[in-house]
């Protein structure tokens, strides 16, 4: 930033400006509004006039307008709240000349400096809010700011008071300095620019600066070098000519001066490091409120302690008058939420557990596929070689899970997936907490070996009628460049066009699918050569799968930097950024629903989607995950023909087992069987009957063909903040997960339905919220108590 005078400009709405950011050098410069400085993290140097304070963690002090200040710290993350107090129309106050003494690094910290803190804590907590009315409240609070200051802070004047006069002249010398100190500039001229004899000009400056005006050009002198040197090769030499300086030894000379080290031992020392930044200039948000993505919003989370600030009202009700709606005007509603349901891996249908919720959830709900991985992984000992290196196969646990699907009516997604150690390329590829082996095959001839015997066992076992109703496809989250992908998409699209062709062989009734990938991960131009390839390679899929989730391209940018231990300690300890577009998915469906050939003849399955792909994501186990996929389902039921929820159950090998219950799992159930809302959700769209009466904004309305029964099914989506999307967790924790929806509200829903027959009707209602079904809620509610353990069986 230029050591000049600040301008701020300020909304018509609120006259403030706030900041979090990690700052580092700021030169001298002022502004005719107070500043407030916040240290939520490290050391902060300040120099106000001729005054030096060094802010620890906590620490507050307040600027006052006209102050020339200016701050330095190797590594300080602070908010800053910046206050133009004339704009608040106080007619009995002289607000330019209102002077505080505000600094807890010299007053102490008392309850006053405390009730500043948890007024700037509030103010960005209401920001996190797009409804227009928090600006009153915002508005309110800015208010008592200033009550509080005026009432517990005022001071005596200092007894020279600059004017706004001398202020601008004092602007107008430091804008010349700065754009002219790469050559050389003399008292006289500087002088003659702002109308002032040279002696005049020097006692005025310095007065006003506490530094000389050769000083201060020497400064900033050194100041601009330093980015010459860390972040340039040109030799010293050439810096010191393009920084201003009269030749290379009076450089090194001032340098030595300030840093107590050459220039050229500085850059040694210093280039590459990471060093102290100007003020970050953060991107614009959508209001008043500018904020640089650091992770300090659970430090400013512990100023709001006191209830005399805290926002108790109760939520506002939305009343919706809809009108009359006629049930005779139908269209036919194929309902694409039952299609599928899914299970991390194979080897988990054998679970006691596992196959427990399966069972529960088909009876309840009856989906019509499922979809899992590794039917090939080792633990199902599908595939050995003998001495010899002869392919030695069986399939007799595959036998059972697949049996055991059959019999609760699901028809497999039969995934050829991950490859056995014995036919491993690269068998030390593991991922995964169970590991999976990640790696194409030594030999392909004995991968089509494996796919053929496979192939020709089920048809033998299960027949044609039967496996003819199912889905094949190959591998999971191919084409993606995370580090679980294999080396290249040659491989991908080889292995792919293998798999496709053999299974064809055996039977080219079967129904295969492309390899199944996220596909928001992906580019245009990478999706256009996989539909080329298949194109021209004469193995185009009979159904289109993808998967989704909503979060932003810099989480899959950054999934594809790691390797394997990174990999798993990133996805095991974060949890991503979110997309905060509550229409992404819809958006993400209708560009498949474009780009894809023969779309109108080839069914479009969504077989993995979720509100996050992270295990450890908390709004999974909250009401905001049953209302997130019933509005998506709901406004885009015709754009795809099917939306299975990944996964099951919170029980998933892929990471470590955590110990609390609700974790941010994503399943249907908990790991030991509790249903989830997202359960619920589900649940309630197998109700929807075959025709569509209605729908729109929070509401579904179908019905049977006689006209006899009806279902509707009615929501309140609210939208997280966009400072939940960024990732930054503000007053937000494991047993308070409702405080990222600024703008929570109740919904009222006012509509007749006409043209319905005659008659009496028995009216049910089923309702999931934060006081009935769900488990997560309840759990709170009870103080957070441990569930008990079943009771062991007698003997």
């Amino acid at each position: 930033m230029n050591s000049n005078h600040e301008l701020i400009e300020y909304s018509k709405n609120l006259p403030i400006k706030l900041f979090c950011e990690r700052i580092g050098s700021v030169q001298k410069h002022w502004h005719r509004s107070i500043e407030l400085l916040l240290v939520l993290s490290g050391d902060l140097e300040v120099l106000v006039e001729d005054e030096q304070f060094t802010l620890k963690e906590n620490d507050l002090i307040l600027i006052n307008s006209n102050q020339v200040h200016e701050t330095y710290s190797k590594d300080c993350v602070l908010i800053a709240l910046q206050v133009r107090l004339s704009m608040f129309h106080m007619d009995w106050l002289n607000s330019e000349n209102v002077f505080f003494q505000c600094n807890s690094c010299i007053q102490g910290n008392n309850e006053h400096f405390d009730y500043i803190r948890e007024i700037i804590a509030k103010l960005i907590e209401l920001n996190t809010s797009t409804v227009s009315c928090n600006q009153l409240l915002c508005f309110s609070y800015v208010c008592r700011l200033i009550y509080e200051l005026l009432r517990h802070f005022k001071a005596e004047q200092p007894s020279v008071i600059r004017t706004q006069k001398q202020m601008e002249r004092l602007q107008n010398i430091i804008e010349y300095i700065e754009n002219n100190f790469n050559r050389e500039i003399t008292l006289n001229e500087l002088a003659g620019t702002v109308y002032l004899s040279p002696s005049y000009l020097s006692h005025f400056f310095e007065k006003n600066m506490n530094i000389s005006i050769t000083n201060y050009l020497t400064k900033i002198r050194i100041e601009h070098s330093i980015d010459f040197l860390l972040n340039t090769d040109y030799s010293i030499e050439k810096i010191a000519e393009l920084c201003g300086f009269s030749n290379p030894r009076s450089y090194a000379s001032f340098f030595r001066k300030q840093y107590n080290k050459l220039p050229s031992q500085f850059r040694k020392e210093k280039k590459g490091e990471y060093l102290p930044l100007d003020r970050l200039d953060p991107a614009q948000n959508s209001s008043y409120l500018n904020l640089d993505k650091y992770d300090f919003f659970g430090k400013l989370s512990t100023y709001l302690n006191n209830t005399d600030t805290k926002n108790d009202m109760e939520l506002y009700n939305v009343k919706v008058n809809i009108g009359n709606i006629s049930t005779r005007v139908t269209v036919p509603f194929t309902n694409p939420a039952l299609t599928f349901c899914s299970v991390g891996r194979a080897q988990e249908i054998l679970y006691r557990n596992i196959q427990e919720m399966l069972i529960i959830q088909q009876k309840e709900i009856g989906f019509r596929y499922i979809k899992f991985h590794g039917i090939f992984d080792d633990a199902l000992m599908v595939y050995r070689e003998d001495s010899t290196g002869n392919p030695v196969l069986n399939f007799n646990m595959v036998d059972e899970i697949l049996d055991f699907l059959l019999s609760i009516q699901l028809y497999p997604l039969i995934q050829f997936s991950f490859m056995p150690k014995a036919l491993a390329k690269t068998p030390e590829k593991e991922f995964f907490a169970v590991p999976f082996i990640m790696s194409e095959p030594k030999d392909y001839t004995k991968w089509e070996y494996l796919v053929t015997q496979f192939t020709e066992h089920i048809l033998n076992r299960y027949g044609l009628s039967e496996t003819s109703n199912w889905i094949f496809t190959f591998w999971n989250e191919t084409l993606s460049n995370f580090p679980f992908d294999f080396k290249n998409r040659e491989i991908s699209l080889q292995l792919y066009k293998v798999t496709r062709n053999t299974v064809k062989k055996v039977n080219p009734l079967f129904q295969f699918a492309n390899t199944s990938y996220i596909n928001s991960s992906m580019s245009s131009d990478t999706l256009q050569y996989v539909l080329t390839y298949m194109e021209d390679n004469d193995c185009k899929p009979d159904v289109y799968l993808f998967h989704f989730y909503p979060t932003t391209n810099s989480h899959w940018n950054k999934l594809k930097e790691f390797d394997h231990d990174t990999f798993m300690e990133y996805i095991s300890n974060n949890s991503p950024a979110l997309n905060n577009d509550p229409d992404a998915f819809g958006t993400y469906l209708d560009m498949l629903n474009d780009k894809l050939p023969d779309r109108s003849k080839k069914p479009l399955y969504i077989t993995e989607w979720n509100l996050s792909p992270s295990h450890r994501e908390l709004l999974n186990d909250t009401c905001y995950a049953a209302a997130y996929f019933i509005r998506n389902i709901l406004i885009n039921y015709n754009k795809a023909d099917s939306f299975c929820h990944w996964s099951l159950s919170d029980w998933m090998e892929e990471l470590s087992f955590p110990s609390q219950l609700f974790h941010g799992g994503v399943g249907h159930f908990t790991k030991n069987g509790i249903k989830k809302p997202a359960y619920y959700s589900y649940l309630f769209l197998s109700k929807l009957k075959e025709e569509l009466v209605a729908q729109g904004d929070s509401y579904f309305i179908t019905k049977n063909k006689n006209n006899e029964n009806y279902s509707i099914i009615l929501y309140n989506y609210c939208q997280f903040s966009d400072l939940y999307s960024k990732g930054l967790n503000f007053n937000f924790s494991y047993t308070s997960r409702y405080e990222v929806f600024p703008d929570e509200s109740k919904k009222e829903l006012k509509f007749s339905l006409s043209g319905m027959e005659n008659g009496e009707y028995r009216v049910t209602e089923e309702i999931v919220n934060r006081n009935y079904g769900s488990c997560y809620d309840k759990w709170v509610e009870m103080g957070l108590s441990l569930w008990k353990q079943k009771k062991r069986l007698k003997p």
